[in-house]
């Protein structure tokens, strides 16, 4: 603890205690929906460190969480679908990452709540697919999903409002964002490593919340296989409130 406070670039105790605790929110959330880490900790840490940063961090946290679930998800997941949204992607991923290097803290707040807001309208008026769109709408969500990967770590809209339409059951839909969320996470550490955004202190602080992330994800699984009705009304009800969090932040900083 005593490094992380008195390391340059680190942030203050109290603001590590905060972010250890969003971890612990999101990480709860994501066990239970299969997709709400980044939703939920990027827009709740850009509340105490930078949008660059935030991003950072959840992505780091994203890949060594995802490592851990893969194995298990990968059992039923869909993966026709997985393979063509990775291919959207990896394309777009680094777009998104140069975004992200040159719009204020803000601004990129305000985009982080415009995205948590659209899968929610979407999502709320009914929006439903009587089958599995092809690969050309699939790689084209992907590619809408890498932009917002590479400028927030949050590939989350694009891909919730995919699966939660979807045919698929609650626990392929789970399965599948929990894979896709993996890849999704690979695709924009790199980017992010390419521009210097996940760096050494961002590293470290995301592996010595890596007890956090696991605990809290499986405490959300349990969740979900008990309480496993309520996951697309707990998953708006969420995203709604993270949305307006972010948007009055955003805000208030413009003004």
């Amino acid at each position: 603890m005593e490094w992380f406070t008195t390391a340059p670039d680190a942030p203050g105790l109290h603001a590590i205690l905060a972010l250890w605790a969003v971890v612990a929110i999101s990480a709860v959330f994501r066990g239970f929906t299969g997709f709400g880490f980044a939703i939920t900790a990027v827009p709740l840490l850009s509340l105490v460190v930078s949008p660059m940063r935030a991003v950072a961090l959840a992505t780091g946290l994203q890949i060594v969480g995802g490592l851990v679930d893969v194995r298990s998800a990968a059992r039923h997941c869909h993966w026709p679908s997985i393979r063509w949204l990775v291919c959207g992607v990896v394309v777009t991923s680094p777009i998104g990452a140069l975004i992200l290097t040159c719009v204020s803290a803000d601004v990129a707040r305000l985009l982080v709540s415009a995205a948590c807001a659209a899968a929610v309208a979407a999502l709320s008026l009914g929006l439903a697919f009587r089958h599995m769109p092809g690969a050309a709408g699939t790689v084209a969500m992907g590619g809408l999903a890498g932009l917002f990967s590479g400028l927030a770590a949050m590939p989350g809209p694009p891909a919730i409002v995919y699966y939660l339409a979807s045919p698929l059951s609650p626990v392929q839909v789970r399965s599948s964002l929990i894979v896709f969320f993996l890849f999704a996470a690979l695709a924009a550490g790199i980017s992010l490593s390419l521009t210097g955004a996940l760096g050494r202190m961002e590293a470290l602080l995301a592996l010595v919340g890596l007890p956090i992330m696991i605990a809290g994800s499986a405490l959300g699984a349990f969740l979900f296989r008990r309480l496993g009705g309520a996951h697309r009304r707990v998953s708006l009800v969420t995203l709604a409130l993270v949305a307006l969090l972010t948007a009055a932040k955003g805000l208030a900083g413009l003004l």
